[in-house]
């Protein structure tokens, strides 16, 4: 089945779309609610096995769906696969910008924080089950939305994946930086990072940390690239720091305490010299840090109970 929900197209989808006489063919016309509501609209009307997603200005190539059908078939013990992709400008032209699918297996660290690897949206296919198990895209979230789903996949199923490039995204002037808004895209962080800290709980503390502040590093160095954003970028530096300190366990950001705890801590320069302590001692730093602050819950526990 191919489903279509229009969320507002001036360009005669839905005759086009009447021309194709296909019955497995369905449009939709749609209230524009944002990207994650109408995908969960085509989700909710789905009746197939797999599902795989394709936004209108994105191209599938040949063989696409049945190359991926044929994995899954062959892979039982998998429960999502994306591949590697090209990019290409707005006329279509082929850009040198490419998505390589290299990771495979339980992968959450790898891919929750957007880096170090990004899986596009169209080069995904999955199982209807696996959205009836973790739900569907978060509506509230302005950007990450498709980041965060496959965070939620990880947790539950192995994602392989395929080198073979199956897809042409398009790059134009709309989803350049140079055309974002900086506070909104500080939000999304926010938002994303809280949502993070309190959903995987099963997965290591420092994990999550060192994974969010990578996830704000990553735009850092975006807004300092570009004068008129640096001031955010040093905003989101400031923060990604917090992340990265041995103290954001025993003081975190999004407490009372926490708060006047890292404004004194920014100020004093101290955050630097963690950030390169935990760099380059990462491993026996973490555990003694681990081990401390589970002693320090544990009493603050007796304590309580006392």
């Amino acid at each position: 089945e191919l489903i279509v929900v229009d969320v507002g197209s001036t360009d005669d989808t839905e005759s086009v779309v009447a021309d194709i006489p296909d019955p497995r063919f369905r449009y939709i016309r749609h209230p524009n609610r944002g990207r994650s509501n109408a995908r969960n609209h085509a989700l909710s009307l789905a009746k197939g096995k797999y599902i795989t997603f394709l936004d209108s200005d994105d191209l599938f190539l040949p063989d696409k769906i049945q190359t991926q059908v044929n994995y899954l078939r062959s892979h039982p013990g998998t429960g999502m696969v994306y591949t590697s992709a090209h990019c290409i400008d707005a006329g279509g032209d082929m850009l040198p910008n490419k998505y390589v699918a290299t990771e495979s297996g339980l992968i959450y660290e790898r891919i929750a924080f957007f880096t170090p690897v990004t899986i596009t949206l169209p080069t995904v296919m999955t199982y209807k089950e696996v959205f009836d198990r973790v739900g569907g895209f978060d509506e509230a979230m302005y950007r990450f939305e498709d980041t965060d789903m496959w965070r939620r996949i990880s947790k539950h199923c192995r994602i392989d994946a395929m080198p073979e490039y199956t897809c042409l995204l398009r790059t134009h002037d709309d989803n350049s930086l140079l055309n974002q808004q900086p506070e909104r895209i500080a939000e999304a962080l926010k938002y994303y990072a809280e949502k993070i800290l309190r959903e995987d709980t099963k997965v290591d503390i420092g994990v999550r940390r060192r994974g969010v502040a990578n996830l704000y590093r990553y735009y850092v160095h975006a807004f300092m690239s570009l004068p008129q954003f640096s001031a955010t970028g040093k905003e989101l530096l400031e923060i990604a720091r917090t992340y990265d300190s041995i103290f954001s366990r025993v003081f975190p950001p999004d407490s009372a305490v926490g708060r006047q705890f890292w404004i004194l801590f920014s100020r004093s320069r101290l955050d630097v010299l963690t950030y390169w302590l935990g760099r380059y001692a990462r491993a026996g730093y973490a555990h003694a840090l681990d081990m401390a602050y589970r002693a320090y819950k544990k009493v603050r526990g007796l304590i309580a109970r006392g």
